[in-house]
């Protein structure tokens, strides 16, 4: 074996670089003797490509769609003459490559993706040709800054009356305060969560999952297709936080805490044309045989908010600011550069996959990376091919806690119910359908290091809205 060691080595270990920066390194080849090598070529790629099929009987029609980003291909070594031999030692050819500044961020899903590629052909002529592959992730920020509404705080509310069997019945009202709609990887979500258990049967289960909807463009090259774009809509779920603790008939808990925003690809998936990405934020109480669901729009960038917006109920500068009854956010230095995080949605996708099942099993573009020794099996290329996993930049906050999901734990206060007493409880407070008792006051403790939040509409308790459509998130295909 006359090419002990052919690899790409990048200046950026991580092979993280943002759109509009230079990628540069250096391609090493050691030789045990002089040997004729006829070129090494470098090629840079980018593409997005989705596809899925969808059956009907005996048939299926498949949709599919690609876009392309970059497809740039560099010469690293000429050969000059069949005389010109690469003496023996070790081999340095450096190369760079400047990425457009407006691709998108690289992604990884289950029915499509963004991908950049750096491969290298080492061709030796009749003796065949050495290929190797490496993958690169991009990122293109989202300024929440530059997000409508990203900084208006939400509070929702919810009542559901159910009717169970053995008489179990009564009320269930549910209420949400957030301070603001835009997050970062690894920054504090803080929440105000307050549910009053009106019924005659106990409440446990309660969860609130952070909601990514997927939504691929393709189309079909069937003979009868009307050429019109088709739509699939893929849903992760990632918990964000989980309360097994029972909430008793008359009982009140309130949750006052925060969970951590997970490394997720950002909002829109801005620069691709097939694939979009929405994140909404679910809260999911179980009621008997049904479940009080509420659910808000989140905006999740690679640029925090540098300051919180205020909508026009705010107090001026002049005005005193009420507490909004939630921890306040932390405060963080923005200039200082993130850490990056593998996806945790991609860590779940690749789990689930099996052989034959990638997204890209008829990919020609590259073959899969095998080294000079032929150390790589095909089970071993083929398993790399699957597990490719964006890393996106992922912030450290001060807070108490990184955890990514938290087991919550309530304060809980007890009220008295028609046809239910408490006897444990040293006050009770009468609850008519019109008339709730105020939440419990939130923990006090020491905030230094923390910035107010402004202040915040508090719940309407005597007026609900209707429950929302759920059609419109995609949860139903």
């Amino acid at each position: 074996m006359r090419v002990e060691l052919f690899e790409v080595h990048f200046n950026n270990s991580n092979s993280i670089y943002i759109g509009g920066q230079t990628v540069s390194g250096k391609v090493v080849v050691k030789l045990s003797k002089a040997t004729w090598i006829d070129s090494i070529d470098i090629k840079f790629t980018g593409r997005a490509k989705s596809k899925w099929d969808v059956s009907n009987g005996d048939s299926s029609k498949q949709y599919k769609a690609t876009e392309v980003y970059i497809d740039s291909e560099h010469h690293l070594y000429r050969c000059r003459g069949e005389n010109d031999l690469q003496p023996a030692g070790l081999h340095m050819y450096p190369f760079d490559f400047t990425l457009p500044p407006d691709v998108p961020s690289s992604f990884e899903g289950r029915r499509g993706f963004v991908r950049y590629l750096c491969v290298v052909t080492l061709d030796r002529g009749w003796k065949g040709v050495l290929q190797i592959e490496q993958d690169l992730t991009v990122i293109r920020h989202l300024d929440l800054n530059q997000v409508h509404n990203a900084g208006l705080p939400q509070n929702l509310e919810r009542e559901e009356v159910y009717e169970g069997c053995c008489c179990d019945s009564g009320d269930v009202s549910a209420y949400l305060q957030l301070p603001k709609s835009g997050y970062v990887p690894g920054e504090p979500l803080n929440y105000n969560l307050v549910v009053y258990n009106k019924a005659t049967s106990s409440i446990c289960g309660l969860v609130m999952n952070l909601i990514q909807t997927v939504r691929y463009t393709g189309y079909s090259d069937s003979l009868f297709s009307s050429g019109n774009p088709k739509y699939h809509d893929k849903v992760n779920s990632w918990t964000l936080m989980q309360a097994d603790d029972e909430i008793a008939p008359g009982k009140t808990a309130t949750y006052s805490t925060h969970c951590v925003i997970p490394a997720v690809a950002p909002s829109l998936l801005e620069g691709c044309n097939i694939i979009d990405i929405n994140y909404e934020l679910h809260v999911e109480v179980p009621v008997g045989w049904r479940t009080i669901q509420m659910c808000c729009a989140m905006f999740i960038g690679t640029i925090p908010l540098r300051q919180t917006r205020t909508t026009s109920t705010a107090p001026t500068i002049e005005e005193p600011v009420a507490d909004s009854g939630l921890p306040p956010v932390s405060r963080h230095n923005f200039d200082l550069p993130p850490s990056y995080e593998e996806c945790v949605f991609g860590r779940m996708e690749s789990q689930e996959l099996e052989p034959g099942e990638d997204v890209d099993d008829d990919d020609d573009d590259v073959s899969a990376a095998r080294g000079a020794a032929g150390s790589s099996s095909a089970t071993a290329s083929r398993r790399s091919r699957l597990h490719r996993l964006p890393s996106y930049p992922y912030y450290s906050f001060e807070s108490p806690s990184n955890s990514t999901a938290a087991l919550a734990t309530p304060v809980t206060t007890a009220h008295s119910v028609a046809g239910h007493t408490n006897s444990s409880a040293t006050t009770s407070t009468a609850l008519s359908s019109n008339s709730y008792p105020d939440p419990p006051p939130l923990p006090q403790g020491d905030h230094q290091g923390y910035m107010p939040l402004p202040i915040m509409e508090q719940p309407t308790y005597t007026s609900l809205p209707p429950p929302p459509s759920y059609e419109s998130l995609g949860l139903n295909g």
